[in-house]
């Protein structure tokens, strides 16, 4: 299982109202308050992808179901987006979801900062039949907003996994809509789309988001192949990594869609790189595997008298763990010697992974 460069696995989504004329892409910018009048468009309720608040992004409507582990928590918040004049006073809705994979985190549902203060006269959540209800109001004389507008926030937790098989997913709901402006005025909403999320259990295989693939070390058994590094560094600064199991296989879970250069390496090894790659979120990404050539002890890229002095240095010893025991028998001798010789002057830079990615819908 892969290392996130995000130490918590705390994501954030949001249950967005997207008006007639607005994009689908768009950062969260609250606009100036309007004096009430007569609604003049229709938002649609929709479920959409984005970070934490303060620096909201939409993602497109069809973008892929994000994947959880069991035991994640994120948060989804309800978004009236695009709201045009005269804007919006409060609202109520319900969300609904299904237990046996979903928890509603109690005392987490909350009404969005920019609606304060308000007068939240219902908060629920009935944990039993999965459903949360919802309804405020600003308080006092205040203006309504317009512009994005988050109206709320809550908390889930996976508690069971979707799969198999794989990609199967659970949908989060929007239901029993309303919302409206000062003065008693309703804000009518022309549609809602979902959210639907894939939940995976530490057992399952690798799946749609995921980038698999094998990573082996030259003069070593095939079943002797555990903690050779893989690394996948992305444009946007995502960083994923693992370490191989004993059959050289290697995963990296739910990696975000961008361009990676991969990275292959072991000590005493040549390191391999595969630069370009292009993965997106809805599909499995299977890389061709590497084999990585032996014999650079000290790390430089390239394999020459340096590392030669160095198994020179510590032949006749035993024992494990040792960088010149390039077989990994624990013992330096003649064999870790013949590895290294027969690679002289070969450089990681000669030896790049031919990474070759074969997608998986």
């Amino acid at each position: 299982m892969s290392d996130r460069l995000i130490s918590s696995r705390i994501l954030t989504f949001s249950l967005a109202v997207l008006a007639a004329i607005g994009g689908l892409f768009g950062i969260l910018n609250l606009a100036a308050p309007a004096a009430a009048q007569e609604p003049t468009g229709e938002p649609t309720l929709s479920i959409q992808l984005g970070p934490a608040p303060g620096n909201f992004r939409l993602a497109p409507l069809n973008a892929s179901a994000p994947t959880f582990e069991v035991g994640d928590r994120f948060t989804v918040s309800i978004v009236a987006l695009g709201v045009e004049t005269p804007g919006v006073f409060g609202s109520q809705f319900e969300v609904h979801y299904d237990t046996q994979f979903l928890a509603a985190v109690e005392g987490s549902l909350a009404p969005g900062a920019v609606m304060e203060p308000v007068v939240n006269a219902v908060n629920s959540i009935d944990s039993v039949n999965g459903v949360v209800k919802f309804a405020a109001g600003r308080q006092g004389d205040l203006e309504n907003l317009v512009g994005d507008v988050v109206l709320a926030t809550l908390t889930f937790e996976a508690v069971a996994p979707t799969e198999p098989p794989a990609g199967q997913t659970t949908p989060i709901a929007l239901q029993n809509v309303k919302l409206g402006a000062k003065g008693g005025i309703a804000v009518p909403v022309s549609g809602i789309v979902g959210l639907d999320v894939v939940i995976r259990g530490d057992d399952t295989q690798p799946g749609p988001g995921d980038i698999s693939g094998l990573v082996k070390v030259e003069g070593r058994a095939a079943d002797n192949q555990a903690g050779n590094s893989v690394e996948a560094v992305g444009e946007l600064g995502a960083v994923y990594t693992d370490t191989t199991e004993a059959d050289a296989s290697f995963w990296l879970n739910d990696v975000a869609a961008d361009t990676y250069t991969m990275t292959a390496s072991r000590p005493g090894f040549l390191t391999a790189s595969c630069a370009g790659l292009s993965h997106t979120a809805d599909a499995l990404t299977n890389l061709a595997e590497v084999t990585l050539l032996a014999g650079d002890l000290d790390g430089n890229g390239t394999i020459d008298i340096t590392d030669a002095v160095a198994i020179g240095a510590a032949f006749g010893t035993l024992g494990p763990d040792q960088l010149a025991d390039l077989n990994g028998d624990e013992e330096v001798d003649v064999l870790d010697l013949i590895l290294m010789t027969a690679n002289f002057e070969q450089t990681s830079v000669g030896n790049p992974w031919l990474c070759q990615a074969a997608v998986e819908l």
